[in-house]
């Protein structure tokens, strides 16, 4: 009986249930791409706090289950070498603080069992509207993170009144993180709207968790959640500082998650989604080959916005172009063909013809420190992703240990698309997610 007994903490532990980045909150994509975006723009701004020497004091509103804690830790350090190991801006020894709130205990309480034994780091059940006033005699933190849509669950007045008080509390050169929903995601197209004042909320369903056909057994319920534009957001912001009397700049402002946003998959805003979600995590599962023509974004344009329509059919373009250019080279390589592929030897590439005109948009500050923006072209930016995946091809194909293709290529392939979406998108609110990282100057 007690050997039959012993298993029962770990199955109700939940880490005895078959593991898989397929689906669920923690999927593959959730972990390694839209995490890894967040970690990549703030990962400068987290560097200069650790050059500062101090340890590190880190708000972080609207907690969860603890995720912002584990993304923190992960961040990436930028320019690291291929031999070097301990690449992580920062770890538990460089955490003076960590103090996360959450409105539900039921997260709390799990923050806590996973992450309460680590030094410095405690989850508290409280309203983060609430919190600052409570603070004001708490030294300021360094970080102030409200990460994966957190704002969107505000009004704009307690927006402006919680960024206010943060900035108050603030020292000079602290860094604040936060998310929105975007306005103008392709999950949602229908509820696109020229008039701000239209359409300000979504009734959200958390019915993506669920496999296949699940969620109809179970009764989901729907809250409402702000959707912002970066002309909105930017007015909260500037308003923000206003109130505060204190300078709040904004450094970086990007959408995340264009094409593979949690509701892409399920459709239940926008029926023209097809399941792109899916085709991403399983590029990034092990051991697991993608039919890559699942890859191709099939964008329905919305009449009346002619803007967002060229920016969607371009990014959509490249994408496209990509996933088909690494279907060929796959082909080709079997038919010995390599060589003779259009850009083999360093020739010119065979970009498509819709991206011969010049579309200047904001690169991604993958390759540099620097606080002024650099632009790009669509058509640099496909270009560079082709020659990455010839060499990837080129390389992992002649490997014979386990599966090349599905251990080496696919994955690659899944991060040439996030390095494309990174380098196009303009930070409009087209993704999932709008994310803006502020500075506090005093």
């Amino acid at each position: 009986m007690m050997e039959k007994n012993a298993y029962d903490e770990p199955i109700s532990s939940g880490k005895y249930e078959p593991p898989s980045g397929l689906i669920g909150k923690y999927d593959n994509v959730r972990r390694l791409w839209e995490d890894e975006v967040i970690g990549i723009f703030l990962s400068p701004y987290l560097e200069q706090l650790v050059v500062e020497g101090n340890k590190i004091r880190i708000l972080d509103l609207g907690c969860g289950s603890g995720d912002g804690y584990d993304l923190l830790m992960g961040v990436k350090r930028q320019n690291v070498t291929t031999s070097q190991h301990d690449v992580n801006v920062i770890n538990p020894d460089l955490i003076d603080t960590y103090l996360g709130f959450d409105i539900n205990p039921s997260l709390v309480a799990q923050a806590n069992a996973i992450h309460g034994g680590s030094r410095g780091v405690v989850f508290q059940e409280m309203d983060f509207n609430h919190l600052l006033s409570k603070f004001d005699d708490e030294p300021p933190y360094d970080l102030y993170f409200a990460a994966y849509g957190t704002l969107s669950h505000n009004t704009d007045d307690e927006t402006v009144r919680l960024l206010s008080q943060i900035a108050k509390h603030s020292r000079d050169g602290s860094i604040i993180l936060c998310d929105w929903l975007g306005r103008y995601s392709y999950e949602w197209q229908p509820l696109w709207t020229k008039d701000m004042e239209q359409n300000k909320t979504i009734d959200y369903l958390i019915s993506y968790i669920y496999s296949n056909g699940d969620e109809g057994e179970k009764e989901i319920s729907s809250f409402p959640l702000r959707l912002l534009s970066s002309k909105e957001t930017l007015a909260i912001i500037e308003q923000s500082s206003i109130d505060a009397g204190v300078q709040i700049e904004t450094e970086e402002l990007f959408d995340r998650s264009i094409f593979m946003g949690r509701h892409i998959d399920t459709a239940q805003y926008n029926p023209c989604c097809k399941p792109m979600r899916r085709a991403l995590n399983s590029l990034l599962e092990p051991n697991f080959r993608t039919d890559l023509q699942e890859l191709m974004v099939d964008y329905v344009p919305r009449d009346g916005f002619p803007e967002l329509n060229d920016f969607y059919q371009n990014l959509e373009g490249c994408w496209n172009a990509l996933v088909r250019y690494t279907m060929e080279l796959l082909q080709r390589f079997d038919a010995e063909e390599l060589g003779r592929l259009p850009g083999g030897g360093g020739e010119a590439l065979d970009v498509p013809s819709f991206l011969r005109r010049t579309q200047r948009v904001p690169a991604s500050r993958l390759q540099s420190t620097s606080q002024t923006s650099t632009t790009v072209t669509a058509r640099s930016a496909l270009k560079k992703a082709m020659l990455e995946m010839e060499t990837v091809v080129t390389g992992a194909s002649a490997l014979n240990i386990a599966d090349p293709r599905a251990n080496i290529i696919e994955p690659q392939l899944c991060y040439c698309l996030r390095q494309l979406e990174m380098e196009l998108q303009q930070g409009e609110g087209c993704g999932h997610g709008l994310v803006a990282i502020l500075k506090v100057h005093k």
